[in-house]
């Protein structure tokens, strides 16, 4: 078909859906990616971009619904922008993620040959999310506080009940934004510089119940912080952490500054495969707590520990996984750029008795060329950061030779890149699981196992 024209109505059928959750529809191999559908479905739908090749379109209207199709639970759905599959019946979802998967280290990455797991569903489906974060604007209505609409940075839609969090914490959050409209304080511009309110991010300990308000504000004094703290805490026993953060920067980022206690702790704990784990303001931990468990003994069974042998854990965060890992090698050493994780790391070793743990601050490049090691790592965990290892991380894998990698990854994408990589340097992918944190969103994290090949 000939490119169409931005504005042009369609009327198409969708038969898959792309990387990132998009339908895709063709016509004579001109692909459109279609927001707001689903595999089976027949929609008119306006082409928002256009491309020689392809074009992206958002549905207008559904004609014939696909068998897949379902009511979507969520009464913001279709203004806010997230669970964008929430439409789509769990059990193509999960098909639909495991396609992918595979379509990316067969396509990316270049693997072949590699058992497949099939993928684990997520248990529950809603209120999962232990880490939230809002954002503050002002719309024409007033202060807002929830999430930014689709590609409308500068609009915030007021959210009343998210269906991805607890209940408890979707109260808490309306609550802070019925005080930030009484306390006649502005929302922060990002021209001006000017306005206090920023950010509110909201951590939930799942199996201990514990939550930590962090409130995010421009530079300049927060007026009734401590008498607003001393209310919540009295409405909300649940927080034991009350703090206040400052972002003095025009980056509109809400975490990684410096903080001051309102109510409280610092931290709050969370518990985790048997663990006990204190979890700060700037700490990562996986935002689906039980599903977290799930992978964590998922990535055990991939890892099969021999008992005595090291093992090193990168980008270790509080060390969670290292300190599940101990139980089952002589030794694990994790690394993680963050030092204020690594010093909660240490102190979740000693909280929970854990003797043969210990981190190091730094990048994964530099400390592993540094680090001097009694014996070659029988085991090496990875868990990156949604952009992966670099080249020259995986090349320092590389050059430690261990026999066998556990790959814990977001983003199956920037997995098969550094699965190429390792193929290259003499690793053989032998089987992937992939383990849905995060239903109705395209997003799934994938464990991989591979394995040193010896030399032919």
């Amino acid at each position: 078909m000939n490119k169409p024209c931005i504005t042009e109505e369609l009327e198409l059928e969708v038969n898959n859906l792309a990387f990132g959750g998009k339908g895709v529809a063709r016509r004579d191999g001109y692909v459109i990616f279609v927001e707001g559908a689903v595999p089976g479905d027949v929609v008119r739908a306006v082409i928002t971009k256009s491309r020689p090749s392809w074009a992206e379109a958002r549905t207008v209207e559904v004609l014939n619904p696909s068998t897949a199709r379902i009511a979507p639970a969520c009464r913001h759905f279709g203004i806010c922008g997230g669970c964008s599959w929430q439409t789509l019946a769990y059990e193509n979802q999960l098909q639909y993620k495991q396609n992918q998967v595979v379509e990316c280290l067969e396509h990316i990455g270049g693997q072949s040959g590699f058992e497949i797991d099939a993928p684990m569903g997520a248990d529950p489906l809603w209120r999962y999310r232990n880490k939230v974060e809002f954002s503050f604007a002002e719309n024409e209505d007033g202060l807002a506080l929830g999430f930014h609409l689709p590609g409308q940075w500068r609009s915030v839609m007021n959210v009343e009940d998210c269906l991805l969090h607890s209940k408890v914490t979707n109260e808490i959050r309306n609550r802070v934004r019925e005080f930030a409209r009484d306390s006649g304080d502005g929302v922060y511009d990002q021209n001006s510089g000017k306005g206090l309110w920023r950010h509110l991010i909201i951590r939930e300990g799942k199996n201990t119940g514990e939550v930590m308000v962090n409130i995010v504000t421009g530079q300049g004094d927060f007026p009734d912080a401590h008498h607003f703290a001393s209310e919540l805490v009295a409405d909300y026993p649940q927080i034991k952490s009350l703090v206040w953060s400052v972002n003095a920067t025009r980056a509109s980022v809400a975490g990684g500054f410096p903080y001051t206690v309102l109510a409280g702790r610092d931290h709050i704990f969370e518990e985790l495969c048997g663990l006990r784990l204190e979890v700060s303001p700037a700490s990562f931990l996986q935002t689906n707590t039980l599903m977290a468990e799930r992978l964590y003994r998922k990535a055990l069974s991939y890892a099969e520990p021999q008992g005595n042998e090291l093992v090193l854990d990168l980008y270790s965060g509080i060390g969670s996984i290292a300190l599940f890992f101990a139980q089952s090698c002589s030794k694990v050493m994790g690394v993680e750029i963050v030092e204020d994780a690594v010093r909660l790391a240490d102190l979740n070793a000693r909280a929970n008795g854990i003797g043969n743990a210990n981190f190091t601050a730094g990048r994964v490049r530099s400390v592993l060329k540094n680090m001097q090691f009694d014996a070659v790592p029988g085991l090496i965990i990875l868990d990156p950061p949604r952009a992966g290892a670099s080249k020259k991380e995986v090349q320092r894998i590389l050059e430690l030779d261990a026999p066998r990698l556990v790959y814990v990854s977001c983003n199956t994408s920037t997995m098969a890149g550094n699965a190429a990589q390792l193929a290259e340097g003499g690793y053989r992918l032998m089987r992937i699981g992939a383990v849905d944190m995060f239903p109705h969103t395209p997003h799934i994290e994938v464990v991989a196992r591979f394995e040193r090949q010896a030399p032919a």
